[in-house]
This record gives structure tokens, sequence and C-alpha cells, in this order.
């Protein structure tokens, strides 16, 4: 999240320079056309960072547990990122883009993606006064609890991820017609 948090402010950086920006909104594309190819864009990047991550740790998993007995397959690497990583990596960068057109800057995108980080990361005390991790509404992390082996997902989270998945496409649609409305 931190990198795809830095990376995407080079995404929209160039775009956003008062020249390019005007030369932008003069060319016959289509909102649709310029904001899906910023999310494709942010999105392929932030995927491919991910897929090496994945495969270094689903190698060091081998490298490390093949005397101790466990089973480690990619496929559990692959369905757990695409159940846990993919919705929330889609939310930072609808946001990122929508943060971008609304300042015509991405850099002040960075600071609030941290703090919504910070949020998604906070834990709290339920009912009986016990301080957990619990999900949190829109949250971009999925935190499990806190026994070792225990690897059930944590109440909440498979709701929370398709939430985020209908919040972001409900933020690209947002920022379409604010593409749209700053062209006109």
């Amino acid at each position: 999240m931190l990198f795809a948090t830095i990376m995407l402010a080079v995404l929209f950086l160039q775009d956003t320079k008062k020249h390019t920006y005007e030369l932008l909104h003069t060319k016959p594309m289509s909102a649709g056309k310029y904001v899906l190819g910023k999310v494709s864009a942010g999105f392929t990047v932030c995927l491919i960072a991910l897929a090496i991550l994945n495969i270094v740790f689903w190698a060091l998993c081998l490298i490390y547990t093949k005397d101790s007995g466990f089973e480690v397959r990619l496929w559990d690497f692959v369905v757990s990122t695409v159940l846990y990583i993919l919705p929330n990596m889609l939310m930072i960068v609808s946001v990122y883009t929508l943060i971008s057109l609304i300042f015509k800057n991405p850099l002040p995108g960075v600071p609030l993606l941290i703090l919504y980080m910070v949020y998604s990361n906070m834990g709290g005390r339920n009912a009986e006064g016990v301080y957990g991790y619990w999900g949190r509404p829109f949250a971009i992390m999925v935190r499990f609890p806190g026994q070792f082996f225990d690897t059930a997902p944590p109440p909440m989270a498979l709701l929370n991820q398709s939430f985020l998945i209908l919040a972001s496409v409900a933020i690209i649609l947002i920022t379409m017609q604010i593409w749209k409305r700053r062209r006109m």
C-alpha cells in the first residue's frame, strides 16, 4: 500500500502540470478513456509489483519450510491475494485518481492515503472492553486475529472487500464526471 501511494504520485504528476492538463482537456478523449486508462495503468503497475512479491514470498516459504512439514502452495498465495489485496489495491488506485483530479495535483493524495492506511490499521475495543483488530468499514487492510495458526478470515472481511469493489467503481464513475465537468 505504501508503494502504491508513492508510485501513483508519479502516474499523475506529469498530467497535472498546467500546460499538460489544459492540453489533455482539448483532445478528443473521453472521460472514460482517460480515467480508466489511468486507473488500469496504476493497477497494472501495482499488480506487477504484487506478483513479484508473491513469488518471492512463496519461494522463501518453500525454502524455509521444506523440512518442517508445512505445505506451501502457490495457489494459496494467489487466492489470498485476490480476496484480500486486489480489492484494497483497486480502492487505493481509485481514491488516488479522485484526489488527483479534485486537487489537480497528485501530491495531496500521499498524506490522505497514509491517513486512510492508519484508519484501516487501527484497533479498537469491543463491547467487553477487549482491545483487538476488528474489521472497519471500507478499510484497505485486512487484519487477521492474533492466533498464529488461525487463518480464518476475520469477521466482516469478505463483506468489506465486496464493498471496496463497489465503492471503487462508484469513485471511478464520480472521477469520470469530474473529468467531464472540468473539460467544459
